[in-house]
């Protein structure tokens, strides 16, 4: 049987796992462009974006996949470096936590229209407007992201997977990882 040390365990899990994310907000993607102007709009773009984003937040076990890519983004063309910077700031700042930063927030009394649906209150309430993100252009504009690293990784994790597995594994012999948080620390 296979002892395959907790770095190289622990690198491998890193890719892994952010291939996984990296594939939930493709999908995600995937969907948003045939839900426009639908009330799944907004849940699919957040998944997009916060998908993305999870591998470089700290992770308890095999941390984040900046101990991989040390010095991300460092994509050759400048303006995927920038649609990562915005991709981070729109999970941090709007999307991966509860916020009314970026929102329009009304008090409504009786008698007032609401803003958004027109209709005259009977009674003091609010309507809020959150910033929105789900121009077409722009989601498109941060999936080249997405889709660019989820290639990397796919790539990465091949390259690991020979060099890791030419290293423990004899030939025929399967390895099953404990993923749980306690066999990584």
């Amino acid at each position: 049987m296979a002892s395959i040390p907790k770095p190289p365990q622990k690198r491998f899990l890193r890719l892994v796992s952010a291939h996984a994310d990296l594939g939930y907000a493709i999908e995600a993607y995937r969907v948003l462009q045939h839900a426009h102007s639908t009330p799944a709009d907004y849940s699919l773009f957040l998944s997009m974006v916060v998908c993305y984003c999870r591998p470089f937040t700290q992770s308890r076990g095999i941390g984040s996949l900046l101990c991989e890519y040390p010095h991300y983004p460092d994509w050759p063309d400048p303006e995927m470096n920038v649609r990562h910077q915005r991709m981070m700031d729109i999970r941090n700042n709007f999307l991966g936590h509860s916020s009314i930063e970026g929102s329009k927030v009304f008090l409504l009394s009786p008698g007032s229209r609401h803003p958004a649906t027109g209709h005259t209150m009977t009674t003091y309430y609010y309507a809020v407007a959150k910033r929105q993100f789900l121009h077409p252009e722009f989601s498109a504009w941060l999936f080249q992201l997405v889709d660019a690293l989820f290639r990397r990784l796919d790539e990465d994790i091949r390259a690991v997977s020979k060099e890791i597995g030419a290293s423990y594994l004899k030939e025929t012999e399967i390895y099953e990882f404990d993923a749980g948080a306690d066999a990584l620390l």
